[in-house]
């Protein structure tokens, strides 16, 4: 029986994936002298920050850190939105009481910042962070996490995201998986990564937990 439902965040519930990829052309455009190819952002695509300028400049990733970070948190609240339904499942979903969980491998900062601009982190129980374990998905650490916070078993829960390594980590964690319909992965990825369940819409969520716990019953 489904009672609780973990989010990654960012691809998932908040579209920034046009700020994170100008972000990461403009800073491989300066420092390597060209774009990335769309094979290379599909790559680093849910990779930690840290991973993603190392794979521009592994010698100077740590000043890339910095100069990339400065970028993301001028220019966030202008190309920040929310997936289409995501905010009102979210909110749908605390009514009928389900837990709420996001896992990310962006920073506190960053999650914070998101949360802010959704308006959401008060239907949000638990959230964990790179900042909060010592490995990120896919690893399937933070999801573990998150379960233990919520109280939660892995049989109660369902992990939603738009990545390899986000379906990866909820098959390591034993936890139901939704890949999103808006996930970037190329349709070859999509059927590799063999999600539980892919999603058309937000609303599609209902359907999944209704389906698993009707069948429960």
């Amino acid at each position: 029986m489904i009672a609780t439902v973990i989010f990654d965040f960012d691809g998932t519930i908040i579209n920034t994936n046009s700020l994170i990829k100008e972000g990461l052309n403009l800073i491989a455009k300066k420092h390597r002298g060209c774009p990335l190819t769309p094979m290379e952002l599909e790559i680093l695509t849910g990779k930690t920050l840290e991973a993603q300028m190392a794979y521009i400049d592994a010698i100077h990733f740590e000043g890339l850190v910095a100069e990339f970070k400065r970028w993301y948190e001028r220019n966030h609240d202008t190309m920040a939105r929310p997936f289409p339904g995501m905010v009102h499942l979210i909110r749908v979903l605390n009514e009928l009481g389900y837990k709420i969980g996001i896992v990310t491998n962006n920073s506190r900062i960053a999650l914070d910042k998101g949360l802010k601009l959704l308006a959401i982190d008060q239907w949000v129980d638990c959230s964990i962070t790179r900042d909060d374990i010592k490995e990120t998905k896919p690893s399937p650490e933070g999801i573990l996490k998150a379960l233990s916070i919520l109280g939660m078993e892995p049989e109660q829960a369902l992990f939603i995201g738009d990545t390899a390594h986000d379906i990866v980590a909820a098959k390591a964690a034993n936890v139901s998986s939704a890949l999103v319909g808006w996930s970037q992965l190329s349709a070859e990825k999509k059927v590799q990564v063999k999600p539980d369940h892919t999603l058309e819409s937000a609303e599609k969520v209902l359907d999944i937990i209704i389906d698993a716990n009707y069948e429960v019953a």
